[in-house]
């Protein structure tokens, strides 16, 4: 559930706060807004496929490998997050992606571990 709520979030405040100043800047060339376009999507993606890895895991114990390869993934992205965040020296609270893929990650690690 927690994933299904952080890609609501992503897919509206994603859209409204990341996407579309994005879509709309004058500041960068088109192959840049692309790029990044590009980059949001893959995130979606990979959300997407946790998400679906741990609902699978969730109905029939024998996918419990897929659920942890969508915990790892999560993990990774909470990892790089933070890590971009200490070294581009932005402000936790203006990117808190790091702390929302954390919690997800450490769900997906208990429900590996409880099962």
């Amino acid at each position: 559930m927690s994933l299904l709520f952080l890609i609501f979030l992503h897919l509206t405040m994603g859209y409204r706060e990341v996407v579309k100043p994005l879509m709309t800047s004058r500041d960068l060339t088109t192959d840049v807004i692309c790029m990044l376009f590009l980059c949001w999507h893959l995130v979606t993606l990979v959300v997407a496929g946790a998400a679906a890895s741990f609902m699978r895991a969730a109905l029939s114990t024998t996918w419990r490998e897929l659920a942890l390869a969508g915990t790892i993934m999560i993990a990774l992205l909470a990892i790089w997050s933070f890590v971009v965040v200490v070294r581009m020296r932005q402000r936790h609270r203006d990117m808190t992606q790091w702390i929302a893929f954390a919690v997800v990650a450490l769900f997906g690690l208990a429900g590996h571990i409880t099962t």
